[in-house]
């Protein structure tokens, strides 16, 4: 009796076949994400420093004035918030890299794909500013398409602030040249709020929901070269992002559904596409008595399409 093989017909080999290569591996994908996630956090904490400074100088400047018993400490702060605002002014920001297009005629075919929960991967980056530590918790399952996450400042005394980053997502490697669109329409809930108890105690609550692409230098990557992520494209489906100081403020929504969003970009076959839906809470304060904050958002995304659209060039010749 002739032995039956059995078919090695899995998900991983549909999906390798549907998105031209092998699945990445999670620790690369990981990697590639925190990079970016650390260049947006080193931004956050170069501006509560300034808030700091400058909330301080605010401080003395008002405190002083108020009960005119030290002029010179005043003009003295009054310098420092003038020389903050110089510093700032002359600050040149750079101009934005835009990759160029392919010249010719661009008749295309399309590939689509829908792709339904498990995704190839889930990450969380959790992100520190300086001081005492926030509360920070955090869960992305790839096999639900869910992501939950929480930040609430401490109430001892102090600045604190951090927050917590998630992903779910999928990649694709294009067999060549062409425009890649992802797009998806998640469902979310989230609640936030600000105490502040006066004009200069920093407060600050932060959300983010999004749909994003990164191009990645994969062979950069494993040898541990810099600048690997060569291209982006992004767009935001929610976001809140408070810091009203000497007052309360909060705002919340359940099972929100969102409109299909898209993001859209110029793909080639030199790079990996990593496609996703990210999370992101921040929060910042100066513990009691003096300000707290909370951002909490949960999210589900039940599927996530992707349409590639080659573009060849013919002569005419």
């Amino acid at each position: 009796m002739a032995r039956k093989h059995k078919r090695k017909t899995t998900q991983g080999s549909a999906i390798e076949t549907v998105r031209f290569g092998k699945a990445l591996p999670h620790n690369l994908v990981h990697q590639c994400i925190n990079n970016i996630q650390q260049d947006r956090m080193s931004q956050l904490d170069k501006r509560s420093s300034t808030e700091q400074r400058m909330t301080k100088y605010l401080g003395q400047a008002q405190g002083l004035e108020k009960s005119g018993t030290d002029s010179a400490s005043a003009c003295r702060a009054q310098d420092s918030l003038l020389k903050n605002h110089e510093k700032l002014a002359k600050k040149k920001l750079a101009v934005p890299m835009v990759l160029g297009g392919v010249g010719g005629l661009l008749p295309y075919n399309t590939i689509r794909a829908t792709v339904f929960p498990p995704f190839d991967y889930d990450v969380i980056i959790p992100s520190m500013l300086a001081g005492n530590a926030p509360t920070l918790e955090a869960t992305s399952e790839k096999n639900t398409g869910t992501m939950s996450l929480n930040a609430i400042t401490e109430t001892e005394s102090g600045f604190n602030g951090g927050g917590m980053y998630t992903t779910v997502g999928i990649y694709f490697h294009p067999p060549g040249r062409g425009t890649l669109t992802l797009s998806a329409a998640p469902t979310y809930s989230f609640q936030w709020w600000t105490n502040s108890l006066s004009s200069t105690d920093i407060v600050r609550s932060f959300g983010q929901l999004g749909l994003t692409v990164y191009g990645v230098d994969v062979a950069g990557q494993t040898t541990g070269e810099t600048g690997t992520i060569v291209s982006t494209a992004g767009n935001d489906f929610f976001s809140w992002d408070e810091s009203q100081s000497d007052q309360i403020q909060l705002d919340f929504g359940f099972d929100v559904q969102t409109a299909t969003l898209s993001a859209e970009l110029e793909v080639n076959r030199s790079l990996v596409y990593l496609l996703f839906v990210d999370a992101f809470v921040h929060v910042e304060g100066m513990g009691w008595p003096g300000s707290l904050a909370d951002a909490k958002m949960s999210v589900s995304v039940p599927y996530l399409t992707y349409d590639f659209r080659a573009e060849q060039v013919f002569s005419l010749f």
